[in-house]
């Protein structure tokens, strides 16, 4: 049989079409394996800013040289189009939508055809299998595109509208995840807040969770909300529900009114918002994130950012520079930042948010918290709190004997780092 290996690249939400693709690969019976025996590997890609671009052009580049067949696959392929068709040494391409589509090229090149597939058809499916890379956590996409048109971001042109999944696709597909064993179900698409509004069925965010929490998933992580899409019903079931990690993440960009005009993006009162929220959920920990350098950011605007993280004082942050992207229309505005003060203004708010984490953590000593194990490393088992969402937040580091991968068990914080946390059980 065909020897197959799949590289992924960029957000979770690309991992779980990479884990549909893997599964449809072995319902055809093809062998998957690492890249150094594979007869054939498909690249699924990342395009949302330049460095995803450079990384998924550096892994073709490398590919190539070691003259392997190459299926590029994603949102790369969607957003160079029929440029691509000038890259030689590269067997075949396939766009977003339908992993199907990946396993037909996948057939056509083994017969000696150069498949071509970018369609703008985004039409979202029944369930597709999934061959799951990340036990004991699972992903759930739960909508595919987005309807906000920031004005730095490409999602609506790569990924299309806002399309919903039905209620019961999500429940049968999480039903399945939690008969596999998967301990922790984290929600995710472009905007989970913005979920069944083109549906016109009922269906609401807040009911799906509801549903989901009656399944036996020990803990269920919401990612990518949207802050004017957060209603007292959402907080409510958040209040409610132990299942629902204290755990929100709500990525704003910035804090200045004229920046977030520019962005396309709310302009709320962001201080009043997320008091509120720590007031109605007293132990929710909040994670945000923010561009640095957005056109026209003066030093005022900049100041007002700084001083608006440190009196907040978030639990998780993420910083990321401008890229000007063509097809935005923030490519065209005047005022674009210097990468140099890009880069200061980036190491300033890192420095500032280093120094806020170091010293929520330095609180949680002598505590005894629950932790989900991920792995067992060579001296400690890893895992996290209800408070870190995989691969973005902080690790917990625990001594123990025979601690079991997806248990979850109360341990004891001994010692604390800017981001990271070491326990004894």
């Amino acid at each position: 049989m065909k020897k197959i290996s799949l590289i992924s690249l960029g957000c979770p939400k690309n991992l779980v079409d990479s884990e549909n693709i893997l599964a449809l690969l072995g319902e055809k019976k093809y062998v998957l394996t690492d890249v150094s025996e594979a007869d054939l590997v498909i690249l699924n890609t990342c395009a949302f800013i330049k460095p995803a671009v450079e990384e998924t052009k550096e892994y073709i580049k490398k590919l190539i040289s070691e003259k392997k067949k190459l299926l590029v696959v994603g949102c790369f392929v969607q957003r160079y189009k029929e440029k691509l068709k000038k890259y030689s040494g590269i067997s075949g391409f396939v766009g977003v939508g339908n992993p199907k589509k990946v396993i037909s090229a996948v057939e056509d090149i083994f017969n000696n055809k150069r498949p071509v597939i970018i369609s703008q058809n985004f039409t979202h499916k029944k369930n597709f299998p999934r061959f799951i890379l990340t036990y004991p956590y699972a992903y759930i996409k739960i909508s595919e595109g987005c309807n906000n048109f920031c004005s730095y971001c490409l999602i609506p042109f790569l990924r299309g509208n806002l399309r919903s999944r039905k209620e019961k696709d999500i429940i049968d597909e999480a039903i399945s995840l939690q008969k596999i064993g998967i301990k922790e179900l984290i929600l995710i698409s472009q905007d989970t807040t913005s979920y069944g509004r083109d549906l016109k069925d009922g269906s609401t965010f807040t009911s799906l969770l509801k549903k989901l929490t009656k399944l036996q998933f020990s803990w269920i992580r919401i990612l990518y909300t949207y802050p004017s899409h957060i209603d007292h019903s959402l907080i409510e079931v958040i209040r409610k529900n132990k299942k629902i990690c204290s755990y929100l993440d709500v990525p704003i960009q910035h804090a200045h009114p004229e920046i977030l005009k520019k962005m396309g993006r709310p302009i709320m009162d962001y201080e009043k918002f997320f008091e509120e929220l720590r007031k109605k959920i007293p132990d929710i920990h909040l994670r945000t994130t923010f561009i640095v350098g957005f056109p026209g950011e003066k030093e005022e605007h900049f100041n007002f950012l700084f001083n608006f993280i440190k009196k907040m004082k978030f639990d998780r942050v993420g910083f990321f520079k401008y890229f000007r992207e063509k097809g935005t229309s923030a490519y065209n505005f005047p005022d674009q930042i210097p990468e140099e003060v890009k880069e200061e203004r980036m190491r300033k708010l890192i420095e500032l948010q280093k120094t806020i984490s170091r010293e929520k953590l330095k609180k949680m000593v002598g505590e005894k918290i629950d932790v989900l194990i991920d792995k067992k490393g060579e001296k400690f088992y890893l895992g996290r709190t209800e408070y870190d969402a995989p691969e973005i937040d902080g690790t917990v580091y625990v001594k123990g004997e025979k601690l079991k991968i997806g248990g979850i068990y109360k341990v004891k914080i001994i010692k604390s780092a800017d981001y990271d946390l070491y326990g004894v059980f």
